[in-house]
C-alpha cells in the first residue's frame, strides 16, 4: 500500500509534535531504571526488580553471556550479569528490548542488520581510539537510530511515506523526513531519551549522530557513533532506510584522531566482533 501524499505534510507535523507526550515507562521498568541511576547502586536489589519479569532476566542474562561480554565462564545469575555489564548498558538493553522492539521493523528490511553494525563498529572504534568503556559506545551504536523507531510505531504511515519518498528521489532518510516532519528521528530520540532519562554516554549520541558537533555531555561517544554509522553505510551492511553515504563530520573524526593505522585496527576488530555477534546472536 502506497504512504500517504505530500499533501499531508501539515498533518504528519502536527502528527509529530503530539510525540513528546509519548508514554510513560511502565511501573516495574521505570523502578528497575530508577535504581539503576543511583549512585550507590546496590545490583542485588536491581536485580530482585529484573527477576520479576522472565523476559526481562532473559535479555539481561542472554547479552552477559554473548561473544562481546562473555567471561571465562557463564554468567547465570542476574546480579553477576549486572556487575558485568554496568548500568547504562543494561538500561540500553531493558528500553530497547522490552518497550520498543527494534527487531519488528519488518517495514524496512536490513534495520535491525544497520543497527547491529553500527553497534559493532562502534565498539570496534572505541576500542581502537582507547575510549574507556567501550561497552557504552556499543549500546549507543544499537540505540542510535532509536527515533526512526519511535516514528515507525507512533506514525507508521508517515515513516512509509518518508522511506518511499527517500527511495524515489535519491534523497537521504533525514533530509526527506526534515522537509516532511520539520523534525528528524536525532530530534523524536531526543525527547524520549530526556524523558527515559538516558545517561549522556547513551543520550547524546541517539540525538546528535548525525550533528556531532552539537553534543555537549558525551562527545567521543556521539563521534563514534556518528563515524560508526557512515562505516557501516559504506560498507553496506543493512540499511538505515536509504542508499545515500553521509560525509563524516571532520570535527568527529579529528577528536577520534582516527589515523590510518587506527581505522586500520578498528576495521578488523570489527570483522572479527561481528562475526562472533552474528555467530551467537548477541542481541536477540
Amino acid at each position: 500500500m502506497t504512504a500517504s501524499a505530500p499533501a499531508d505534510k501539515e498533518k504528519f507535523r502536527w502528527e509529530v509534535s503530539r510525540l513528546r507526550a509519548l508514554p510513560t515507562l511502565p511501573k516495574l521498568l521505570e523502578r528497575v531504571v530508577i535504581a539503576l541511576e543511583d549512585p550507590e547502586i546496590n545490583f542485588a536489589s536491581v536485580a530482585e526488580l529484573i527477576e520479576i519479569d522472565q523476559s526481562l532476566t532473559s535479555q539481561v542474562l542472554r547479552l552477559a553471556n554473548s561473544a562481546f561480554y562473555s567471561t571465562q565462564g557463564s554468567v547465570s545469575r542476574v546480579s553477576q550479569a549486572l556487575v558485568l555489564l554496568g548500568s547504562a548498558v543494561t538500561r540500553s538493553v531493558i528500553l530497547s528490548t522490552s518497550v520498543l522492539n527494534m527487531r519488528a521493523m519488518t517495514v524496512l528490511p536490513g534495520f535491525w542488520e544497520h543497527s547491529l553494525g553500527c553497534a559493532v563498529a562502534a565498539g570496534a572504534i572505541a576500542k581502537a581510539t582507547g575510549l574507556a568503556n567501550p561497552e557504552e559506545a556499543t549500546a549507543a551504536g544499537l540505540l542510535h537510530d532509536l527515533g526512526k523507531v519511535v516514528l515507525y510505531k507512533q506514525l507508521p504511515d508517515a515513516f512509509l511515506h518518508i522511506v518511499e519518498e527517500a527511495a524515489r528521489t535519491g534523497r537521504s532518510f533525514i533530509e526527506v523526513e526534515r522537509e516532511e516532519l520539520g523534525t528528524d528521528h536525532g530530534e523524536i530520540a531526543g525527547w524520549l531519551v530526556e524523558k527515559w532519562r538516558f545517561p549522556a554516554c547513551l543520550a547524546d549520541p541517539v540525538t546528535w549522530h548525525h550533528a556531532p558537533a552539537r553534543a555537549v555531555r558525551a562527545r567521543d561517544e556521539t563521534a563514534i557513533v556518528h563515524v560508526a554509522d557512515a562505516l557501516v553505510r559504506a560498507l553496506g551492511y543493512g540499511s538505515g532506510g536509504d542508499r545515500r553515504l553521509a560525509p563524516i563530520d571532520p570535527t568527529a573524526w579529528t577528536r577520534l584522531g582516527l589515523s590510518p593505522e587506527r581505522l586500520d585496527a578498528a576495521l578488523d576488530q570489527f570483522d572479527v566482533d561481528l562475526d562472533h555477534a552474528l555467530n551467537y546472536a548477541t542481541f536477540e
